[in-house]
């Protein structure tokens, strides 16, 4: 029997802050080999991707202070630069203050609706989020960005997603921003992920990327069990079961953080409420594929970080350009790029080669890839879960698993953790917060 103070499941950021708090009080477990979660980066022949697409940004001074002193000088500015592809044509993101870029007659239109919505008074709130994505921007930008787009990301009708949980995708412009916007060009225009950073490691090093950001918490985190796939947890005896190389291993804690996607964590608690396992299938989410294409040529300019595209023909949402975070993400004489793909998670995967097939094909489609380049690898990688769906239903069962684990003492942390959208910064600040809160452990509630 392996006893600690505080044990964390999951080596994901906000296990890691935690961890990285409690020293020697916590005892952190986690299934991967390597710790971080999504937050971790692939090489392929000298060609880097993160697993996801990340941009660090903070929420609040403290995490962010916090964070450039844990990484120093390596950590740099990198505002990201983001391109919408649209049938009337391509604009700087986010469309509704760059509407400039679109064809006359879909700019006449957009600023119509926009301008309809503006002075329209609403009696009642939205009670869907294709209301409210049609309430924010009007029905011409709808039908032109925001249905396609957001159809493609959650796989669902729009009208049967909630109407709260997707605010940090919803921005709501002035209508004097959005006609600056329309009639020059417009940067005084802030997304919430304008103020970025990005790690810039040298080529030498074996961890680059985002995950160099996972391996500085690791390296504080004082007690990192990797290869700890946790398969029962029992709130009575406060024990929870791991898997290691085929050994069963038991840990003993006076308290107890779970990191691990909140239906997961709802199957490994022997007392979870039959009124929350039935409902538990409720809680779904998507998945991302990525697929990664290593490309020997002339690296494109004016790409951007990544470019949205609207066109429900091509099987990705966006194309991430990977030597726009890093220069030395690849050989000088290449580039890699990633396309994100989004599926249900519930739905069985499409084939490997079928998807590989259908991504090149719609790459080459787009025309980011020139006549003089040449695709010379393509690896395929998933993030599941990776967005969270939020119904009315799955708002109020989150509501209630996190309620019944907090009466038994559990405390829920992350984006999977808590079943909710949060950035790096954000889980990183709920996790640092928590341990410096976390006096000596007084015994879980009945």
């Amino acid at each position: 029997m392996n006893e600690a103070e505080v044990v964390i499941l999951g080596g994901g950021l906000a296990g890691l802050a935690a961890a990285s708090v409690l020293g020697k009080r916590a005892l952190v477990l986690e299934k991967e080999l390597r710790p971080g979660g999504l937050v971790r980066s692939l090489n392929f022949g000298g060609y880097w991707f993160d697993r996801v697409l990340h941009i660090l940004y903070f929420s609040d001074a403290r995490t962010e202070e916090r964070i450039r002193r844990l990484l120093g000088p390596v950590l740099v500015s990198n505002p990201p630069v983001a391109w919408v592809e649209t049938s009337a044509g391509t604009t700087r993101y986010p469309i509704q203050v760059h509407l400039g870029g679109l064809e006359r007659e879909a700019l006449i239109r957009c600023i119509h609706d926009l301008a309809r919505e503006h002075f329209s008074a609403h009696e009642d709130e939205s009670d869907n989020f294709q209301e409210v994505l049609r309430r924010a921007f009007g029905e011409s930008i709808c039908e032109l960005f925001m249905f396609p787009y957001n159809q493609k990301v959650w796989k669902q009708p729009l009208s049967d997603l909630a109407p709260a949980g997707f605010q940090w995708n919803v921005a709501r412009p002035d209508l004097k921003e959005a006609l600056r916007g329309a009639l020059s060009s417009y940067d005084e225009f802030s997304t919430y992920n304008a103020r970025g950073w990005y790690p810039l490691i040298p080529r030498d090093q074996p961890v680059r990327g985002m995950e160099y950001l996972s391996a500085a918490l690791a390296a504080n985190a004082l007690d990192l069990r990797l290869g700890h796939r946790v398969t029962a947890v029992d709130l009575d005896s406060r024990i929870v079961t791991a898997e290691c190389g085929g050994d069963t291993k038991a840990f003993r804690y006076e308290r107890l953080c779970s990191t691990l996607p909140l239906p997961l964590m709802m199957d490994l608690c022997r007392q979870t409420p039959e009124s929350l396992r039935s409902v538990r299938s409720e809680l779904t989410s998507n998945r991302v594929v990525s697929v990664a294409f290593s490309i020997e040529g002339p690296r494109p300019r004016r790409c951007g970080h990544w470019r949205y595209y609207a066109d429900t023909d091509l099987i990705f949402n966006r194309l991430v350009f990977m030597h726009e975070f890093d220069p030395d993400h690849a050989p000088a004489t290449g580039w890699g790029l990633m396309a994100e793909i989004t599926e249900p998670s519930l739905v069985q995967s499409t084939p490997r080669e079928e998807r590989i097939g259908r991504a090149r094909a719609d790459v080459l489609k787009t025309g980011v890839v020139g006549p003089d380049c040449r695709i010379v690898d393509v690896n395929v990688f998933t993030a599941d879960p990776a967005y969270v769906l939020f119904t009315k239903a799955s708002h109020r069962i989150a509501d209630a698993a996190r309620a019944f684990f907090s009466r038994r003492g559990v405390e829920l942390l992350g984006r999977y953790g808590r079943w909710e959208y949060s950035s790096m910064s954000q889980v990183m600040r709920d996790g640092f917060e928590w341990a410096e809160n976390a006096g000596p452990a007084c015994g879980a509630k009945s």
